[in-house]
């Protein structure tokens, strides 16, 4: 996933009944299952102490899919970024394999994502850009998800027409999507996007139609959408709604409004996931005094001690520190928290359960979190393991 201020069908046997199942959620039959997306960051396994989470210590009753992070793109086609961890060819990890066979004993979807803020945008572009490179990339996702026993791939450009991008790329991207489409498809495999929530952007570079006729499940980044190198003051890392306060700059930069856009371009209700962030973005304060939302800022707050991400912490970083000074407003649904010339955007159960609900009143998809080394997965907090995802399984049924 990446800076933005800036995944699918469930499967069956036989292709009537993934038919029927489509034309079902398509027409937003009410009885349809709501989706929990839930990322791995695969490189966890390198953190020290608690921070290290394994594939084995998702908890798949919080998930209905479960999404591998990152692969990425080289010379044209998909490739392992780590092929240590990924593979178990000369004493690797074996975590590919070890993934697809959790999903596989725990009744849930596997999904590898191709991306991410660091792959940037330019080599997408570049293999988006003419027929028979996009039939290259999607034949090698083919046989690279069918290799590992995937269920199929979450596409994370990010983002087509930005950073380094062309104005082509967003008829581009549709027809990668269509491409992909029938490739995956073709074999009884999923086909996801993560898209960005920055409306701006997503204007420039989706179609979003196209996008929703190609994609089992469109996900919503609709986080960062404040941070410490997007903004020179304190802001809030997803919220719900425009805050009143806000300048009129800001009021396009929540979830609420992200969804509307997209519903508003023509996306069904029941193909749309919204993101809901295990973390938070952190600043520095120019003024300790000063430390309420649109405070002045130094830059981005002091790398977390197990994550070591500066202007990130994790949930279980934040809820484990004890000095902070909690501001929560809930009439606008948000929370935030300061101490010194420390200052945290982030969410909690009271929040994921207002966006658990909204995903449910819109009638909507499902949640995607991202990511679930970053939640409380060893319980440090006293809340229970996996408070967040935990809350938005009860608010959605699931639980």
């Amino acid at each position: 996933m990446g800076y933005c201020k800036f995944l699918t069908v469930i499967l069956f046997l036989f292709p009537f009944l993934q038919f029927s199942y489509l034309t079902e959620a398509q027409n937003g039959d009410p009885s349809a299952q709501t989706e929990v997306f839930c990322y791995y960051g695969s490189w966890a396994t390198y953190r020290p102490g608690i921070a290290q989470f394994e594939v084995e210590y998702i908890n798949a009753s919080l998930c209905t899919h479960i999404v591998y992070s990152f692969m990425g793109l080289r010379d044209g086609v998909i490739v392992s970024l780590d092929e240590y961890n990924d593979y178990e060819e000369n004493w690797g990890k074996g975590a590919l394999t070890r993934f697809a066979n959790f999903a596989k004993t725990n009744g849930l979807k596997a999904i590898l994502a191709i991306g991410g803020w660091n792959e940037g945008s330019v080599k997408y572009s570049q293999m988006a850009a003419t027929e028979a490179a996009r039939n290259t990339f999607a034949d090698s996702v083919v046989t690279f998800v069918q290799k590992y026993n995937f269920d199929g791939l979450d596409m994370d450009w990010e983002y087509p027409t930005q950073r380094g991008g062309t104005p082509q790329d967003k008829e581009n991207f549709s027809l990668l999507l269509e491409t992909l489409s029938d490739k995956l498809h073709a074999e009884g495999l999923i086909l996801t996007v993560a898209v960005c929530a920055d409306s701006d952007i997503a204007k420039e570079a989706y179609d979003f139609k196209k996008v929703a006729q190609y994609a089992d499940y469109i996900s919503l980044m609709s986080f960062d959408y404040h941070t410490a190198t997007s903004d020179n003051v304190t802001g809030l890392n997803s919220p719900l709604h425009a805050i009143p306060e806000e300048n009129r700059n800001n009021t396009k930069l929540n979830v609420g409004y992200s969804v509307n856009q997209w519903l508003g371009g023509g996306v069904p209700a029941s193909k749309l996931i919204v993101g809901i962030p295990l973390y938070g973005r952190t600043y520095i304060l120019a003024d300790p005094e000063d430390h309420g939302l649109g405070a002045p800022i130094n830059g981005s707050g002091t790398a977390g001690p197990h994550t070591k991400e500066p202007g990130f912490l994790s949930y279980y970083e934040i809820c484990m520190e004890t000095k902070w000074n909690v501001e929560r407003n809930d009439a606008e649904g948000y929370i935030y928290a300061y101490y010194d010339n420390n200052w945290v955007s982030y969410d909690d159960v009271t929040t994921v359960t207002s966006k658990a609900q909204f995903v449910k009143e819109k009638g909507l998809a499902g949640t995607m979190m991202w990511a679930l080394e970053s939640e409380d997965f060893r319980n440090q907090c006293g809340e229970g393991a996996n408070p967040l995802l935990t809350a938005a399984n009860q608010v959605l049924g699931r639980l």
